[in-house]
C-alpha cells in the first residue's frame, strides 16, 4: 500500500455526545498503528477530538493489558451486581447520565412551552438543579452573575 493513511479497518461507537473511532491504518512508511478518537459534541456547530495511535511494535503488550483490564472491570461488575434503576443520588433515574440529544429537545420544547422546571425534570427524570443547568449550557437561560470580591 502506498497511500499515506490508508485505512484497513474502520469502527466506530456512539456513547451520548461522545463518538469513538477505531481505525487501523498503514502509514507512508508501511508500518501498520490503530489510531483512537474520541469525538465529543462541544456546541452545535462544534468538536473536542483526542486521539491515540498504537504502534504495531507494541500492540502486543498494550493488547495484553487491554486484555486484563477488561477482565478485572467484568469481574467488578459481575461483583457489584446490576445497578439500582434509580440515579446515584437514589431520586432521579437520569441522574449523571449523559443528555441525549432527544432529551435536550424535550427539554427546548417543554421550556418553550412554559413547562415549570419541576414538571420537566419529572417527566426527563433529572433534578430542577439538573434541569436549571442544562438550561444554562443550552443558553435558553442566562447563568447567575457571580459577585466578584472588591480587594
Amino acid at each position: 500500500m502506498s497511500i499515506e493513511n490508508a485505512s484497513l479497518f474502520s469502527g466506530r461507537v456512539s456513547a451520548g455526545r461522545t463518538t469513538y473511532f477505531i481505525d487501523v491504518r498503514q502509514a507512508v512508511n508501511e508500518r501498520f498503528y490503530i489510531s483512537i478518537t474520541e469525538s465529543r459534541r462541544i456546541s452545535d456547530t462544534g468538536f473536542d477530538q483526542n486521539r491515540i495511535f498504537l504502534f504495531e511494535e507494541n500492540l502486543e503488550e498494550i493488547g495484553s493489558l487491554i486484555s486484563k483490564a477488561s477482565e478485572n472491570l467484568m469481574q467488578a461488575v459481575e461483583t457489584r451486581g446490576d445497578l439500582p434503576q434509580e440515579g446515584p443520588s437514589g431520586k432521579y433515574e437520569r441522574s449523571g447520565k449523559t443528555w441525549t440529544e432527544e432529551e435536550e429537545d424535550i427539554l427546548r420544547d417543554e421550556f418553550s412551552k412554559g413547562t415549570e422546571r419541576d414538571e420537566i425534570a419529572l417527566k426527563l427524570k433529572r433534578s430542577v438543579y439538573a434541569i436549571t443547568l442544562r438550561l444554562e449550557k443550552l443558553e435558553l437561560i442566562e447563568a447567575p452573575k457571580e459577585e466578584k470580591a472588591m480587594a
